[in-house]
């Protein structure tokens, strides 16, 4: 085996996807709209429709076989979109193929997560969920996988199935609506009304 093999197998990786065959059997893994007066609450894609459903992006975070999610790091290769309402694969990402698990070597179990953010909200899912400005009528639709375990495979020439996600299981998408200027006029008498009411009991 050449320096280059052995340098290019140290290297942890895995399948991203949830679109293979494979992964098909239960339990389920589909990415989901939560919500279900809202879309298709089948699974959730990126259709191009009245209900102008936001750009979603998919992205694989992984970390130790004890890291928690605030210790997760997002894999280098950029995330997939979610495929259409109307495709075939609804529920599923574009972006199939090998990811670098950086820092890790064959053998190792290692904790991963998939993430799934609107794009125009933040450039990853962190930036996304902190954004006060949820710009657009729809608000922001966010997401994230139960955190599960994947163990690199020792194969020199692993088959695809050896490095497929076999313990992830699918999640439903949140969705935070943009508030009205009447829910923000509520709130702040609500909170005057608290002050005064405890002023009086003092």
């Amino acid at each position: 085996m050449s320096a280059a093999t052995m340098a290019a197998f140290a290297q942890g990786t895995v399948n991203f996807s949830n679109l293979s065959t494979a992964l098909s059997s239960p339990p389920d893994r589909l990415v989901r709209f939560g919500d279900v007066g809202f879309g298709n609450p089948g699974a959730v894609g990126t259709p191009a429709s009245t209900n102008g459903i936001p750009t979603l992006a998919a992205q694989l975070y992984y970390g130790a076989s004890t890291a928690t999610a605030g210790s997760l790091i997002a894999v280098s290769t950029a995330p997939g979109g979610l495929r259409a309402s109307t495709s075939a694969s609804v529920g599923t990402w574009f972006g199939n193929g090998t990811r670098t698990l950086t820092g890790f070597n064959p053998g190792d179990t290692v904790n991963l997560q998939v993430r799934v953010w609107d794009t125009s909200k933040g450039t990853d899912y962190a930036a996304a969920i902190a954004s006060a400005s949820y710009a657009g009528a729809n608000g922001n639709w966010f997401g994230q996988s139960l955190i599960f375990q994947y163990t690199i495979s020792t194969n020199p020439t692993p088959a695809p199935s050896e490095a497929n996600m076999n313990n992830f299981q699918g999640f439903s998408l949140s969705f935070v609506p943009v508030p009205e200027p009447s829910t923000f006029a509520l709130a702040g008498m609500g909170v005057a009304a608290l002050m005064i009411f405890r002023r009086r009991k003092q």
